[in-house]
């Protein structure tokens, strides 16, 4: 990814990335572009601000992969739009449309495999494509729609250079798929011979036909179009979280929460601009935005939150809400992006919070702070009253599965050390406990853990959570902690 950042505001959880784009134009990198574009095109997209720059994009996307640019019509679009209509009507399960499925997003880039192998009842090899069909259109019966024990839990798609009219980047790919829970929600499974996420870029890059760059990416501007911005007062009572995270594709993100607390003035429902600057140790300033938003009521509270698209590296995010009739504040804070690889083990940082709830619209994978339909709202101030019941949540990403239980085996142990407000040392802990997670729906490979903590009998002071958690499968070991602050 290069050293220059998108900024994407998600106003009250809003799934728009660009509140000035129409929907049709924000919803494109979301839709079956999606599985063509490359990450500098991705990087690009993510620095368009207007319909006309987003039409002109689109143009300029299709046109590079046009083969015959001199004809009016683009062969390439067409044969992946009638890929795009073969797998939604091949791959569809009650839930999801067959192009949005792990096998048909496979079919929609790479088209018909040279052979499909298939374990269980119907093992065999079936050849492919049908004679007389061009092989990026192949009609392979895949049996998507039939009952579980109707077809195999595994299917292999083997595809082979010099067979099929696609640039692999290696003499053969073997990419299977399997059905874990016999529900017809096929699933990508990892192979030691085939590393998905380079043969994908791969494949994608190869349709590429026209040599010049992709669409440049604008530069940041140096400063706020509100003047007022640059020059907003600190404020004690606004706080920031933010979080490493990357999706099952391999797309990292940064959430980042503005919380207000309620001595700032700023109830839920109130309507403003809501203000950030990124820049580099530097001082290069990488992105800069305001947007019209509207906070969000929280326990003890408002809040907004966005997602930040940032290279690996040291930042200082300033970050700032003006609400009508109110003077603009901020605050600043270090942030610190160590990149993270989709396929590698690992868990997020500990996220203290007093308001989960699950979402009642879909979410997109990068929204911030939302977890396979359950939005986690950080307590930023880590400010919690004896009445409140104290949540702590994690997530945990490619953990070894137990094949007994298809869940990981996860091994917490908690402790909690402190001060009270008399001065009175405070140390405790609860014995090592086999802890189940939650699979986070249409996550694969990603699961959380989230349990409350009642503080009606704890005593105001400061204190430190430490979560130890260890993967019984993996024997691998994570260590978090968090503080905060219990108040009457």
């Amino acid at each position: 990814m290069k050293n220059a950042a998108a900024f994407f505001v998600s106003a009250c959880m809003a799934s728009s990335a660009f509140a000035a784009l129409s929907q049709e134009h924000a919803d494109f990198p979301k839709g079956p572009a999606q599985y063509l574009l490359t990450k500098d095109e991705l990087t690009a997209w993510k620095s368009v601000e207007t319909d006309q720059q987003a039409q002109a994009f689109i143009e300029a996307f299709w046109a590079r992969r046009d083969p015959t640019p001199g004809t009016p019509a683009n062969e390439f679009r067409a044969g992946f739009d009638e890929r795009m209509k073969i797998a939604d009507g091949r791959f569809a399960t009650a839930r999801i449309a067959g192009s949005a499925t792990d096998r048909g997003k496979v079919f929609a880039l790479m088209g018909a495999p040279t052979n499909l192998r298939r374990t269980g009842k119907q093992a065999g090899t079936v050849q492919g494509p049908p004679a007389g069909m061009p092989a990026n259109l192949g009609e392979i019966d895949m049996r998507a729609n039939q009952s579980a024990q109707a077809y195999s839990p595994k299917e292999l798609w083997i595809y082979e250079q010099g067979k099929l009219d696609i640039q692999l980047g290696q003499p053969l790919v073997e990419i299977a798929f399997i059905d874990q829970y016999g529900s017809n929600e096929w699933k990508l499974e990892r192979v030691a011979t085939t590393d998905y996420a380079t043969v994908f870029d791969h494949v994608a890059r190869s349709y590429i036909v026209e040599a010049a760059a992709a669409p440049a990416q604008p530069a940041a501007p140096a400063t706020y179009r509100n003047a007022a911005f640059a020059a907003a007062a600190p404020s004690p009572n606004l706080f920031v979280s933010y979080g490493e995270f990357v999706t099952p594709a391999g797309e990292h993100f940064v959430p980042v929460q503005l919380y207000a607390t309620a001595a700032a003035d700023l109830a839920g429902g109130a309507k403003g601009t809501f203000f950030g600057r990124i820049e580099k140790a530097s001082g290069e300033v990488v992105s800069i935005f305001e947007e019209p938003s509207t906070l969000v009521a929280t326990n003890g509270g408002a809040y907004i939150d966005a997602t930040l698209t940032l290279a690996p590296g040291e930042y200082r995010g300033t970050f700032g809400f003006a609400g009508e009739g109110k003077a603009p504040i901020v605050v600043s804070t270090p942030i610190t992006v160590a990149g993270l690889d989709k396929d590698a083990a690992g868990v997020s940082a500990l996220i203290l919070s007093n308001h989960i709830y699950a979402l009642t619209a879909a979410q997109a994978p990068t929204d911030a702070y939302s977890f396979g339909g359950l939005k986690v709202v950080p307590k930023s101030d880590r400010v919690f009253r004896k009445a409140d019941e104290l949540w702590y949540f994690f997530e945990v990403r490619n953990p070894g599965i137990d094949a007994a239980t298809n869940a990981p085996k996860l091994l917490m142990k908690l402790s909690l050390t402190g001060t009270t407000a008399k001065g009175a040392p405070v140390k405790m802990g609860l014995p090592p406990e086999e802890t189940p997670a939650r699979e986070l729906k249409g996550v694969p490979g990603h699961w959380a853990i989230g349990q409350a903590m009642p503080l009606e009998t704890f005593q105001p002071g400061e204190y430190t959570l430490a979560v130890k958690v260890t993967d019984l499968m993996t024997k691998q070991s994570y260590e978090m902690q968090e503080k905060f602050r219990i108040v009457e």
